[in-house]
């Protein structure tokens, strides 16, 4: 109890001990180049490491150590007129052109965020295609897989896997009962006492072919192979459970932003077809 008492007193006395520097205090320098603490936290307001440093001395410590040895790099970097080079100054403008490029995406997501009734329209709009996919698998392993061997398989080329998965999708649309066929020939240990049942599955949570196929495929539909790193897929879904809006804000704000990124791509920029090709 006093470990944990001493350790709390220790964190709200770094923090306090932050808060009395002013912002106008430099913080770092180096050959006559410094940071003010305003500045400094400014530059790392995204950054995880910083809010850590200002709960844990250690950690503000070895982020002082760090950025020090930085800035005592780029002093004498500058000193050799290295920052003058033609080709940093390219370089440093293609580290800018992405920098500002992330900048706008996290700067549209933000607005969108704010934007309720932006953000409710395009839910009713898309809803349907966010609806959570209950699916069945079959999974057929080929060698190199991250799967591992079902005791008393064999271990099946590529080709070899493939064919095994065709075959497995002639005999589903003669008739055959999935989850009895995942149950025999399944290579997915962990779905294959529920006949192949993967329960609910949700967007980032899987492979991307298979979470294409998984959220695109009508319900009852058998899917063709779907090859993964982990081997050939065959899956079915069973239903689908509305997301409601609330928990879907935040990825509805990205696919807007996402989405007005590509309209200022689509005929904000040309290329010269002798240089790159038509």
């Amino acid at each position: 109890m006093f470990r944990r008492i001493a350790a709390a007193f220790l964190v709200v006395s770094s923090m306090a001990a932050n808060a009395q520097v002013p912002d106008s205090t430099p913080i770092i320098e180096a050959a006559g180049q410094s940071i003010t603490k305003g500045e400094f936290e400014l530059m790392l307001a995204e950054d995880v490491r910083l809010a850590r440093a200002k709960s844990d001395p250690a950690v503000m410590k070895a982020l002082g150590q760090e950025m020090g040895r930085a800035f005592a790099l780029e002093a004498e970097a500058r000193k050799r007129k290295l920052d003058q080079s033609a080709a940093v100054q390219l370089r440093i403008r293609n580290y800018t052109t992405q920098l500002l490029a992330n900048q706008l995406l996290l700067n549209l997501r933000r607005g969108y965020l704010k934007d309720e009734a932006a953000l409710a329209a395009h839910y009713e709009k898309t809803k349907d295609a966010w609806a959570q996919p209950r699916v069945r698998q079959i999974l057929v392993r080929m060698k190199g897989s991250e799967v591992a061997l079902r005791k008393g398989k064999p271990d099946l080329s590529l080709d070899q896997a493939k064919a095994k998965a065709t075959a497995l999708v002639a005999k589903l649309a003669g008739g055959a009962d999935f989850a009895a066929l995942a149950k025999a020939d399944s290579d997915d240990l962990g779905t294959i006492a529920s006949g192949g049942d993967m329960g609910f599955v949700n967007r980032g949570s899987t492979d991307g072919s298979f979470e294409g196929a998984a959220f695109s495929l009508p319900v009852g539909k058998v899917s063709d192979p779907i090859q993964t790193r982990f081997g050939f897929h065959i899956i079915r879904v069973e239903e689908r459970r509305p997301m409601g809006f609330a928990a879907l804000k935040p990825a509805l704000a990205n696919e807007m932003a996402h989405q007005e990124m590509d309209r200022l791509i689509q005929n904000g920029f040309k290329t010269n077809p002798d240089y790159f090709g038509q």
